[in-house]
Order: structure tokens, then C-alpha cells, then sequence
């Protein structure tokens, strides 16, 4: 069950999405916390925020730490850019489908790449938080500031990026998913196709995933199977899951070992708990 968006996010317009029923990944702490204290019932979680006057949504907040600016040499695709002094980035908050994905997917990817492009033409920009970390390919990780707002932002917006938790570069999750949820509402970039989520039980390859299924299989405290199709492995104990239990999960999935390739022929390795959502 998924609540109404009040006020759809535009770039222009920092006000947005006032939910009134609400379970999305922007609030899955709460959910999370709710889970530990009485208020769940016999293991089944039922929620109702109906109170219209309570804000969820807010804008991203200001950087408090920002790099010096940075000019454009090249984007790559829409989460991927390099500075003008050589510099990989690696955007984070978000991911945006693959260039040499087919279909849809792939369509998404260059009309990402299309906008940042567009938007980052000519412009000088800055990342936070700074200093930033680097991964293990020697990127620079973090989220690059447009004067008001940040690109990821833009991308979600315009249906163009999921959000995705990845911490600890996972400050902007909070409001990237409120925004995420008013394009999902709205119908914007790929939602409008009702391609996503994606069933579980259609998974055949490996790469960034947006699924829902149903828990078929429950391993243990931290790993169960929705569909029959993917094993996913939690950051922490979730005594909450049971089976028919149906969440939207997202990430990276891969191969699952061979002494579980029976049961589960994929392996969706949840870096944070906002990255799975119940679905009633």
C-alpha cells in the first residue's frame, strides 16, 4: 500500500510530496524502529500515518562541506562523471540504468546521460561531502552541487535514477526517496512504462535490480527467497519476514553460489536495510 503525493518535486520547486500514507524506503527506519517496540503483533506490521499536517518529505539538505569547483571534462553516463582535472566520480544516493542495457533500460541510460550532459554543460560544479571517499576503482564518491540543489535530485526527479542506500555514503537517501516517490506518483521518465518493479520470478541476469516478490523460503534471521528466484541477504536480523510476506527490494544481484542455486539462482546482497520495503 503506497500513500498519495501531495505536491509532486519539480527542479524548480523545493516543496514537495506531503504523503499521507507512506511506506517507502524514505521511512524504512521507521518502520525498522515501529518492528522493535510493541506496536508489532504477532510478527504482522500494520501502519497508518494519516496525519495530513505531518511533513516526511523534505528538500536535500545544503552541504556543509564542499569541494573547490570543478569543470566538466567528460560524463560518462548518468551516475558517472570526470572533472576536468582527471577525476572519476562516482555519484551516490542513486543509480541509473546501464548504457549497453537493452530496451527500456538501456533507452533510460542515454537519455540520463543526455540530461546530465545538458545540465552540466559549461557549468562549474562541487561535490559533497568533501573531502570526499574514494572506492575501490580509485573514484572519487560523493554528489555534485548545482548552486541550489544536487544532480541527483534532477535525475530522480525526472524518473531517470532510483534511489539506492549505500552507506556510509547514504546521506541524501531520505530525501532523494521522497523525491523518487513523487516521480513514481507522477509517472515520470521510466515509471511511466510499468516496467518496475520488476517480478522476481522474471530475474535472468545479474546487474542493479528493482524487484518485488513474496518470501517463499525463510534461511535464517538474515537471509530469505522471494519467488523461488532470490535469495536475499540482510545487513541485520530482521525477525519480521515471513513466508508470503511481499517486499520491493533493490541492489546489485549476482550468481548465487551452486549449493543454492536450487533453491535461489540469484543472490541480492542488501547493503541497508531502506533497500527493502514491505508491500502490502
Amino acid at each position: 500500500m503506497y500513500a498519495k503525493s501531495v505536491t509532486p518535486f519539480t527542479p524548480g520547486n523545493r516543496r514537495y510530496s506531503t504523503p499521507e500514507v507512506v511506506l517507502t524506503a524514505s521511512i524504512s527506519a521507521l518502520v525498522d524502529a515501529l518492528f522493535r517496540t510493541k506496536t508489532s503483533v504477532k510478527g504482522t506490521f500494520f501502519v497508518t500515518l494519516a496525519f495530513s499536517s505531518v511533513v516526511f518529505a523534505e528538500p536535500c539538505p545544503t552541504p556543509k562541506g564542499l569541494s573547490p569547483e570543478f569543470g566538466i571534462n567528460r560524463v560518462i553516463d548518468g551516475d558517472t562523471v570526470v572533472f576536468d582535472d582527471g577525476s572519476r566520480v562516482r555519484l551516490t544516493g542513486f543509480n541509473s540504468f546501464e548504457l549497453n542495457d537493452s530496451g527500456w533500460k538501456g533507452r533510460s541510460a542515454r537519455e540520463a546521460k543526455r540530461k546530465v550532459t545538458k545540465w552540466l554543460s559549461r557549468k562549474k560544479v562541487r561535490l559533497a561531502p568533501w573531502p570526499a571517499a574514494v572506492d575501490r576503482y580509485g573514484r572519487l564518491l560523493g554528489n555534485l552541487w548545482l548552486d541550489d540543489k544536487y544532480l541527483g535530485e534532477l535525475l530522480v526527479s525526472e524518473g531517470l535514477a532510483l534511489v539506492v542506500s549505500v552507506p556510509p555514503q547514504n546521506k541524501l537517501v531520505s530525501c532523494l526517496s521522497s523525491i523518487e516517490w513523487a516521480a513514481r506518483k507522477a509517472r515520470k521518465g521510466f515509471w511511466s512504462l510499468g516496467q518496475l518493479p520488476e517480478r522476481i520470478q522474471a530475474m535472468d541476469k545479474n546487474g542493479f535490480r528493482f524487484g518485488v516478490g513474496s518470501v517463499t523460503k525463510i534461511i535464517d534471521s538474515k537471509s530469505f527467497i522471494l519467488d523461488s528466484r532470490l535469495r536475499v541477504l540482510l545487513p541485520k536480523a530482521d525477525p519480521n519476514v515471513h513466508i508470503g510476506v511481499r517486499f520491493e527490494v533493490r541492489g546489485w544481484v549476482s550468481r548465487s553460489p551452486q549449493w543454492v542455486q536450487n533453491d535461489a539462482p540469484w543472490t541480492l546482497k542488501l547493503k541497508d536495510m531502506t533497500n527493502r520495503v514491505r508491500v502490502f
